[in-house]
């Protein structure tokens, strides 16, 4: 009999200590896809059903100099295109927009390089139904506001419109460390030409 009660204590005991360790942390199932060289970034965009643009960055000997790529594939007509323009800086976001609402996409590439005159760059091309493109090019800033721009822009799309904000800075806080003001401007687009608005605090 106390056989019995010892073993059927020695038992519980250990169906408590097993149940009782913490479960196991599942692992994750996303990967991370590890580019390789010399590309550096890849987004794909698919517009319509068949129509993808494939979005790379690539070069050799420099981090943050290179160019980027626009692959074209219409698989419904079978058309294939590649535009490579130079890249300054590291892209870091790329997306479609029909920003002047002719029924032709805009490719945005938004890159960031490490100087003053490069913190924010847009490359942008708009392409036609049949695949031929034209590069857009994105006004740069007032001489006034570069003087006391620093960078820390943000670019979203709201109700399809696009727009940018970052702070401004005294002349002399180079390292921009207290911001005297922000600075939000709306981008609409006509024909080949963006036209500029800039929010004052009580625009939505």
């Amino acid at each position: 009999m106390k056989r019995s009660i010892l073993f059927l204590t020695f038992g519980l005991t250990a169906f408590i200590s097993c149940t009782s360790k913490e479960p196991k942390k599942a692992e994750s199932s996303i990967t991370k896809v590890v580019l390789p060289p010399p590309f550096r970034y890849h987004n794909s965009i698919e517009v319509t059903p068949g129509l993808t643009f494939d979005v790379l960055s690539w070069g050799r000997g420099s981090e943050h100099v290179g160019q980027y790529l626009i692959l074209r594939s219409d698989s419904a007509d079978v058309k294939y295109s590649t535009i490579s323009e130079e890249l300054e800086g590291d892209i870091t976001d790329s997306w479609n927009m029909d920003l002047d609402s002719d029924g032709n996409p805009e490719i945005f590439i938004r890159a960031k390089g490490q100087d003053k005159d490069s913190y924010f760059k847009l490359y942008i091309h708009e392409f036609s139904e049949g695949g031929s493109s034209q590069e857009l090019k994105f006004p740069e800033l007032t001489s006034s506001t570069k003087k006391k721009y620093r960078g820390k822009d943000s670019v979203y799309v709201k109700e399809g419109n696009l727009f940018r904000e970052f702070p401004l800075y005294d002349e002399k806080d180079t390292a921009g460390i207290t911001p005297v003001e922000r600075k939000r401007l709306e981008y609409t687009l006509k024909g080949n030409r963006f036209d500029i608005h800039e929010l004052k605090e009580d625009e939505n």
